[in-house]
């Protein structure tokens, strides 16, 4: 017998209490327990997204994309050549001035026919120049004159795309390149190719010189190729009449953007780049 401030208590009577405690603590615990799991449960599901969320967000993703990455590889490609071209024409502008050395100093234009009909490292120039002595300076290798005009441009022994204006008009021989020409591949990877024929008044030659190589790019005459050309001094139309005279075709044309267009042959492009601080101006055409 069990013996409380309210009386006595019997056995039966004490279990019986005892166990209605127990049940109702238990009771609440679970309670407790649910109510937890319900709220994490609800926590959770409110966290998720939903397949049709995540379809219309990929898609979302997908439509930026396409509007901005053609951009993005446009604007990469045109910074790429446009450094190529920048160092070509650094490395090319150097060989000149070493080679000079030979002919005591003498710029470019007036070094005559000295190197005419010759022969080295087993390729025969015959040309109304010594710019091959020039280009011997730096390059990492000479190519010889091509069997057929379309190789012209530093041919390893497999076909290239062919060149053309922004037109889409191809190259054809005798205006640019032909089998009197001439192309070394420079520390670079530019290709640069000078023909023999190529003199007409104060111009002493013309050279054209492709940013990215024939087996890159798109070969085209203001995108990838741009024409140059070493001007005579004594004319005044130097570099400060300095003998550094490899100037761009057109420099000292009234309206370089006429030959820079897409109804036209693009080479007058490398003025419009370098009246421009030897960058790309905002409406330059890039086909």
């Amino acid at each position: 017998m069990v013996i409380s401030e309210q009386g006595s208590v019997n056995s039966k009577q004490f279990k019986s209490v005892l166990s209605h405690s127990l049940d109702n603590q238990f009771s609440r615990r679970d309670e407790k327990n649910c109510s937890q799991f319900t709220v994490y449960s609800s926590l959770k599901k409110k966290a998720a997204f939903t397949l049709a969320e995540v379809l219309i967000t990929l898609g979302i993703i997908g439509v930026v994309a396409a509007m901005t990455l053609p951009t993005l590889i446009n604007n990469y490609q045109k910074n790429l050549v446009l450094n190529k071209l920048k160092q070509a024409y650094a490395q090319i502008s150097t060989a000149v001035d070493s080679a000079s050395v030979e002919f005591d100093g003498a710029p470019l234009g007036t070094w005559g026919f000295d190197c005419n009909d010759e022969t080295m490292d087993g390729i025969y120039y015959v040309q109304d120049s010594c710019f091959h002595r020039a280009m011997k300076k730096i390059a990492l290798k000479m190519y010889p004159k091509p069997d057929d005009f379309s190789k012209a441009f530093c041919y390893e022994g497999k076909e290239y795309k062919a060149y053309a204006g922004p037109d889409d008009y191809p190259f054809r021989e005798g205006r640019w390149v032909s089998k009197e020409s001439w192309s070394a591949k420079i520390p670079n990877g530019a290709c640069v190719v000078w023909n023999r024929y190529a003199w007409a008044g104060d111009v002493r030659g013309r050279l054209l010189i492709d940013a990215d190589g024939p087996y890159q790019g798109d070969n085209i005459l203001g995108k990838d190729v741009y024409l140059f050309e070493y001007v005579d001094p004594n004319s005044g139309k130097g570099l400060g009449n300095s003998g550094r005279a490899i100037m761009p075709h057109g420099y000292n044309y009234g309206r370089p953007s006429d030959g820079c267009a897409k109804m036209h042959n693009g080479h007058m492009c490398a003025t419009i780049i370098m009246n421009n601080g030897w960058s790309y101006p905002k409406n330059y055409p890039w086909w």
